[in-house]
């Protein structure tokens, strides 16, 4: 009776696993043709209207740009029902006081957060050819929520994961100071800025296009340059310096030590390499959409691990462990 009692919340919370995955990804994929929304100056495909688009439950032949902005509400919509659904398995699957339920709840609040930011771009028309201070502010905001969505969940997964193997899933309120953990904060927290500079910089590049790569870089030093194009230069800037810290972390800090952290290290590194890889060529290229996206992506791919190995790094400071 008891064996048959585990196997079955075993099997509950293997299924939560998979489901919150499955969030995980649609996440992922929803935020990347976001990018697609920006990048065509799509966003104003529904006019300024939320949640209807054009005054329509669904627009009645509708432009590129409408289908565009259109397929990005659905998704989005789709995906904040995933999340919904991620809260009701926590409270079916795990305990009232379990980390799980509570990160569940956290990511769907994130996950409303990211839908206000979205109606609010719209409806104070933060779209098209606006070029204000308030759309970089709003467009940069966007993207930090967007990783602690990202991150949240990936929390709710690290507990649920720790629970299915029965492991203690709860880390010291109040760790003890530790070197390589500090490091690994201050990694996500340069992440944040990387990412929120490389939005801005990405909606310089949407709204302020150049034919060449020197005309774009005399641009971005010209003192009478448009504020989102002098901005330009302090992404690379920022990027190579957080580069350098992960890459840093992943080969001689204790958390990526030992045999078991060999393939996590390896995952990080790549993913930094590919990603600066991806920003050198983006450049070269002039940011065409299909790098913008693969950027946008390897940047969340890169974040997971890091906020991974950052709850791993918690665990490790509690008390005889």
């Amino acid at each position: 009776m008891v064996s048959d009692t585990f196997t079955r919340a075993d099997s509950q919370t293997s299924h939560f696993l998979r489901f919150a995955w499955a969030t995980l990804v649609v996440t992922l994929l929803v935020i990347v043709w976001g990018a697609v929304v920006r990048a065509t100056g799509s966003g104003a495909g529904c006019g300024s209207h939320w949640p209807l688009c054009n005054g329509a439950v669904v627009p009645l032949q509708p432009t590129v740009a409408t289908t565009i902005e259109f397929v990005h509400r659905i998704t989005s919509g789709g995906v904040m029902l995933m999340a919904v659904w991620m809260v009701v398995l926590a409270r079916r699957v795990f305990p009232a006081d379990s980390d799980v339920r509570r990160w569940a709840w956290i990511s769907l609040i994130f996950m409303l957060i990211e839908a206000a930011i979205g109606a609010g771009i719209v409806l104070l028309e933060l779209v098209a050819d606006n070029a204000s201070a308030m759309r970089a502010a709003y467009v940069g905001g966007h993207l930090v929520n967007t990783l602690l969505l990202v991150g949240a969940i990936t929390t709710t997964l690290w507990f649920a994961q720790r629970a299915s193997t029965h492991a203690p899933t709860r880390p010291p309120a109040h760790p003890p100071i530790h070197p390589p953990a500090v490091s690994l904060t201050l990694c996500l927290l340069g992440m944040l800025v990387v990412a929120s500079t490389g939005a801005v910089v990405a909606l310089g590049d949407t709204l302020f296009p150049h034919a060449s790569l020197a005309e774009g870089i005399a641009a971005d030093v010209d003192p009478t340059s448009h504020f989102l194009i002098r901005l330009r230069i302090w992404h690379p800037i920022a990027a190579v310096i957080l580069a350098t810290g992960v890459l840093w972390l992943a080969w001689l800090s204790p958390l990526f030590q030992g045999p078991d952290q060999a393939a996590p290290r390896r995952y990080v590194v790549v993913a930094v390499l590919v990603q600066s890889a991806l920003g050198v060529i983006n450049l070269l290229l002039l940011a065409p959409l299909a790098l913008q996206m693969a950027h946008l992506l390897v940047s969340n791919l890169l974040w997971i691990p890091l906020v991974w190995a950052w709850w791993n790094a918690r665990m490790r400071a509690a008390p005889g462990r």
